[in-house]
């Protein structure tokens, strides 16, 4: 897959990031098996959102229907990341147990052109600055290395 934009982790920000930037085919490294960031491995099964979830939601994805509109588990809170996701097919994105265990920043590769994107405003960086990233997966033990033009962390 080539990507101008890698973003690491599949959490709430990766997932809005993701989205923002669907027009620009991102590459989601999440090193884990599932979404969901921090809320996937919760180590007390009673942990809850401290705030009201009107406080807690995507302006362009409201929350369902609930029994009591605050406080949501980290179960329901998992569960709206993944309808959110779902909402906007963003899973095609995520590359699953793909653990960033380096980056590279590359000042003006030469002869690297990732080219222009419908309505692409060009890039905010001077010249044509690449990051690499290695990779390592669950099925492999050799680090695989994806280049992109934009980072986001």
């Amino acid at each position: 897959m080539v990507s101008r934009i890698g973003i690491i982790g599949a959490g709430v920000s990766g997932l809005a990031v993701a989205k923002q930037l669907s027009h620009y085919n991102p590459i989601v490294f999440e090193a884990t098996d599932s979404i969901g960031g921090v809320w996937r491995h919760c180590s007390s099964k009673c942990t809850k959102l401290q705030s009201p979830t009107c406080n807690y939601e995507f302006s362009d994805f409201p929350w369902p229907e609930r029994e009591s509109s605050e406080h949501p588990s980290y179960v329901e809170i998992l569960e709206y990341l993944r309808s959110y996701a779902d909402h906007f097919d963003l899973f095609k994105y995520v590359k699953f147990n793909y653990k960033v265990v380096e980056i590279k920043f590359v000042r003006d590769k030469e002869g690297f052109d990732f080219g222009r994107l419908p309505h692409d405003h060009g890039n905010p960086l001077l010249g044509r600055p690449v990051w690499e990233l290695s990779v390592q997966t669950n099925k492999l033990e050799v680090n695989q290395v994806f280049i992109h033009s934009q980072l986001i962390n």
